[in-house]
C-alpha cells in the first residue's frame, strides 16, 4: 500500500507549479494518495512553513511523506534532503524548514537526494519541487529503500527563537498570520501562567511603533465584536486576534516581527 504525501509549498495555486508535482508523483507512484497542508505560505518564509508544518504533522497516519517546498535558495549549493523520523518522512531543502519537526519526531536520519533513481527527467536550475523533491517523496510513497537515495547528512537547523522572559514581561515573535488575521506567536501558555496571568486578565501587548491593551479570553466568543483579545490557539501557541477582525491589519504585523506580552 502506498503512503500517503501531504504537500506543503508557498506556490499558491496561480501557476502550474503545484500540479507539476502532483503529475508527477502519480506518474512514478499511481497509488500515492496526495493531500494539501498549504499552498498559501508567505512567500520566502521558512519560519512560517515551519511553524505551519509543526502544528499539524502528527495529524496524519504514521508513514506520511511530508513534501515541504518553500525554498528561497534553490539552484545554490543548499542540499536537497529526505529525512527519515521516527513516524513519518520528509523531503524539501535543506534550509532548516524540516528541523523542528524531525527534531521533535526524532531521532531522525537525513539523506542527501543524489541517486539519479530518485529524480525526474526534467532538470531545472529554479524547480527542484518537481525535479528533486517530488519524485523522491514519490518514490518513497511507494516503498523505495530511504538508505539508497543518497549519503548520510547533517541537517540544517532552524533557529527558532524561544520566548525571552523577564520580571513581568515575555518577548515573543510572530511565527504566523492565518487568513482570519491572527497573530500566532511562539509564546507558549507556560509562559503567561509563569508571569501570573490567567482567563480574564487584562495584558499589555507593545511592539516597535505601537502598544495596545486585551484580555487573556478562552476564544473569540468571549471577546466582544470587533475587541482585541490574547488567546491559545489549536496549536498551543499564545495567539493575538480581534473578534471578526484581523488582529495583523488592527497592529500591522506581520511573520518575524517582534512583540511583548506584559500585566497591565
Amino acid at each position: 500500500m502506498a503512503r500517503l504525501v501531504a504537500v506543503l509549498t508557498d506556490f499558491g495555486y496561480r501557476d502550474y507549479y503545484v500540479a507539476a508535482m502532483k503529475g508527477v508523483i502519480k506518474t512514478l507512484c499511481p497509488a500515492a494518495e496526495i493531500v494539501d497542508v498549504s499552498h498559501e505560505v508567505e512567500k520566502w518564509s521558512i519560519l512560517d512553513a515551519a511553524y505551519i508544518l509543526s502544528c499539524c504533522y502528527d495529524d496524519f497516519p504514521r508513514g506520511t511523506v511530508f513534501l515541504v517546498v518553500v525554498d528561497p535558495g534553490v539552484g545554490t549549493r543548499r542540499r536537497a534532503v529526505a529525512v527519515k523520523t521516527r513516524n513519518y518522512f520528509l523531503v524539501g531543502p535543506d534550509n532548516g524548514v524540516l528541523y523542528p519537526v524531525a527534531a521533535r519526531d526524532g531521532p531522525f536520519e537525513a539523506r542527501e537526494i543524489a541517486s539519479p533513481a530518485y529524480r525526474w527527467w526534467k532538470t531545472s536550475n529554479t524547480f527542484h519541487g518537481r525535479d528533486l523533491f517530488a519524485p523522491a517523496a514519490a518514490k518513497l510513497a511507494c516503498g523505495a529503500a530511504f538508505e539508497a537515495i543518497g549519503p548520510p547528512v547533517g541537517l540544517q537547523q532552524l533557529r527558532e527563537e524561544e520566548p525571552f522572559v523577564e520580571e513581568d514581561r515575555v518577548v515573543g515573535r510572530v511565527m504566523h498570520v492565518d487568513r482570519f488575521g491572527n497573530l500566532a506567536t511562539n509564546i507558549t501558555p507556560g509562559v503567561l501562567q509563569r508571569l501570573g496571568i490567567g482567563w480574564g486578565d487584562r495584558v499589555v501587548i507593545s511592539w516597535r511603533g505601537g502598544v495596545a491593551s486585551a484580555r487573556l479570553l478562552p476564544s473569540f466568543g468571549h471577546a466582544g465584536i470587533g475587541e482585541l483579545l490574547v488567546e491559545v490557539n489549536s496549536c498551543g501557541r499564545v495567539e493575538i486576534a480581534v473578534n471578526r477582525g484581523s488582529a495583523a491589519e488592527r497592529l500591522g504585523l506581520g511573520v518575524g516581527d517582534e512583540i511583548v506580552i506584559s500585566r497591565a
